[in-house]
């Protein structure tokens, strides 16, 4: 238990918190009230707005790949900007030994019919690519194949890389 002395008086149980609360209320609430209310604006902000980033390995048929994938999700026109970068990626051969390049698909739902997106521009070289690609919905299924052509209408079996992009 503490105890205060002042000037011969003992108090025991004394709190310094609660002794100098009324002091010094009146001194720090015009301090501390801007304050707060910054930190409150800034932290609503941040939880409604700016783009999503995922940081996802590629799966076990192209070992030691990573993609970072940012999507900047516009609501009002219910449309989200994706930008996609891979490294460490087998080329596609390595994967399938008929592939001939990797192409991005997106779908609405697991039961939704796969939309191609675009090939990816990749290097082989570098074992590194890019796309950048709209889609028509907010949230989403995406995933990346390797295909051996790579218009192809529907994805193959040999996906690469797997994300539902979701707010």
């Amino acid at each position: 238990m503490r105890q205060l002395t002042v000037h011969g008086f003992s108090v025991h149980g004394f709190s310094v918190r609660a002794a100098l609360a009324p002091v010094l209320a009146p001194v720090l609430a015009p301090v501390l009230a801007p304050a707060l209310a910054l930190a409150l604006a800034v932290g609503s902000l941040a939880g409604c707005g700016g783009p999503q980033h995922y940081k996802i390995p590629s799966s076990r048929i192209a070992p030691g790949g990573d993609a970072e994938i940012t999507a900047d999700i516009n609501e009002s026109q219910n449309q989200t900007l994706l930008e996609v970068k891979v490294k460490n990626l087998p080329p596609a051969i390595r994967v399938n030994p008929n592939a001939k390049g990797f192409v991005a698909w997106q779908r609405k739902s697991e039961s939704g019919v796969w939309a191609r997106l675009g090939s990816l521009k990749f290097d082989e070289a570098t074992r590194t690519g890019e796309l950048t690609a709209t889609v028509p919905e907010q949230v989403f299924e995406f995933e990346i194949t390797a295909e051996a052509d790579e218009s192809a209408k529907s994805p193959s079996a040999d996906v690469v890389f797997s994300q539902r992009i979701a707010r």
